[in-house]
């Protein structure tokens, strides 16, 4: 019986062969063994296929330069691009990525895929990657540049003091010049929250109800109920550094069950029942990596004593004991 066709794994895994068979050491053994994989796969050849035109693609090259922690250039010159970067802590996502997508001025709406990150390459040289099941539209204009988000994305704005930089979700409005942000919006018992952690530079975070804080590099801010919170991360991520979910990695502190599955399932694709509110109430803290979802699930499961069940592929559910 073939093995059932697993996108997001073999997105993966064709971009890897792409950009490894780029390399001057490319071997004879290399090839024997990619043509293993591809042997009766029309679906991964064509996936080969796709991987090799974005890395063919100069405007792909640059795009996905910015998401891997290149600094922004100014705007209107773009660093001229020189190679795909694929490695460290970045290839899982960038394996993972089926198309990369360059947005044009206004109104564009793009809408991730369970399971798949997504990069985006703004009309104003900035750059975007958005995280699984979540969403973003994007609006430039000569006086600003605002987004809308639904979800996770991880932002590297490009400077333009003319012109202010904004993302908005759930009433939350994040303003920056020139800097590196994540936002991340989550369900939490306590209701809807907005947690914005900054890499590099400053940020204005504004609830709805006109209070606001600036939040520098190394310091998260999070907005419930309209009241904005900033603290200093007790390990603050490197200015180079990008947030662990495009790294491959889930890590929480004290996080409740719900919102590590809903994490788990934007990145993975998995989908994950919980049997009943208590459950999803539990606190996990951590470092999971995403690539083995099963393994993550099952290690958050037996540190409270629940039961992890199989209920389908990818499909599982976490109950009591």
């Amino acid at each position: 019986m073939p093995t059932k066709f697993n996108r997001s794994k073999d997105d993966r895994e064709a971009a890897l062969w792409a950009d490894a068979r780029r390399a001057a050491t490319w071997s004879p053994q290399q090839q024997a063994a990619l043509d293993q994989w591809l042997e009766g796969r029309p679906e991964r050849a064509e996936l080969l296929r796709r991987h090799d035109a974005l890395i063919s693609d100069a405007a792909v090259i640059w795009a996905t330069q910015r998401v891997a922690r290149a600094r922004p250039a100014p705007r209107g010159r773009p660093s001229a691009p020189r190679a795909l970067v694929i490695g460290g802590g970045l290839a899982a996502v960038c394996g993972a990525l089926a198309l990369v997508t360059v947005l044009m001025p206004r109104g564009d709406l793009i809408v991730g895929s369970r399971g798949v990150p997504q990069p985006i390459a703004l009309a104003d040289g900035s750059a975007v990657l958005l995280n699984g099941l979540s969403e973003v539209r994007v609006d430039l204009d000569d006086k600003e540049r605002r987004l809308h988000l639904k979800g996770e994305g991880f932002f590297e704005v490009a400077p333009d003091q003319e012109r202010p930089f904004s993302v908005e979700v759930d009433g939350v409005r994040v303003t920056a010049l020139g800097t590196r942000f994540n936002v991340d919006q989550r369900q939490t018992p306590d209701g809807k929250v907005v947690e914005v952690v900054v890499f590099e530079g400053v940020v204005k975070v504004m609830s709805n109800r006109g209070m606001w804080m600036k939040v520098r590099a190394g310091q998260r801010a999070t907005v419930l109920g309209g009241v904005v919170e900033r603290e200093t991360m007790f390990r603050p991520e490197a200015k180079t550094d990008v947030p662990s979910w495009a790294k491959g990695w889930l890590e929480f502190n004290e996080a409740t069950l719900a919102s590590v599955v809903e994490d788990l399932e934007r990145a993975t694709g998995v989908q994950v029942k919980l049997a009943d509110p208590g459950v999803g109430r539990a606190l996990v803290s951590g470092r999971f990596a995403y690539d083995r979802p099963e393994d993550a699930l099952a290690a958050m499961a037996g540190i409270h004593g629940f039961k992890l069940t199989r209920q389908g592929a990818d499909h599982f559910e976490i109950s009591k004991g």
